[in-house]
């Protein structure tokens, strides 16, 4: 019986790793995301190797030292994309390894306009498809 026990035990702790590996749990904090996402919902991002324009992501951004919340956004470029003209920058496209991020609520949202361009080592996952709001 005790053997059991611990096979059971052992089973549970690997789903565990292994789901926490495939998926990220977030709570949204603010309003940025309004009125696609309500400030304290949580969702559920899964992680891929490959985004697109459109996709809501989980991420913590690598200049933020210390800022241990996820913050979740909406991608408005990808690698190779025309930078948006709302984002000041040198580049005329979005640089190798690096998306552009804005929430659904521009007015209440801190994103590349901020935090510049993501890394896309630093996203944790998407969340599974929900369309902007008209007029994003």
């Amino acid at each position: 019986m005790a053997g059991l026990v611990v096979v059971v035990a052992v089973v549970v702790v690997v789903l565990v790793v292994l789901l926490r590996r495939r998926y990220v749990v977030a709570r949204v904090r603010g309003h940025s995301m309004s009125p696609t996402f309500h400030d304290g919902e949580r969702v559920v991002a899964t992680r891929r190797r490959h985004y697109r324009v459109g996709d809501v992501i989980v991420f913590r951004p690598r200049h933020a030292a210390g800022d241990v919340a996820w913050r979740i956004k909406r991608i408005a470029a990808v690698a190779g994309d025309p930078v948006p003209d709302w984002l000041e920058t040198d580049h005329p496209v979005v640089p190798a390894g690096r998306v552009v991020v804005v929430g659904d609520n521009t007015g209440h949202s801190q994103d590349s306009r901020q935090l510049g361009y993501i890394e896309i080592s630093g996203v944790a996952g998407a969340v599974p498809d929900r369309p902007a709001p008209e007029g994003s």
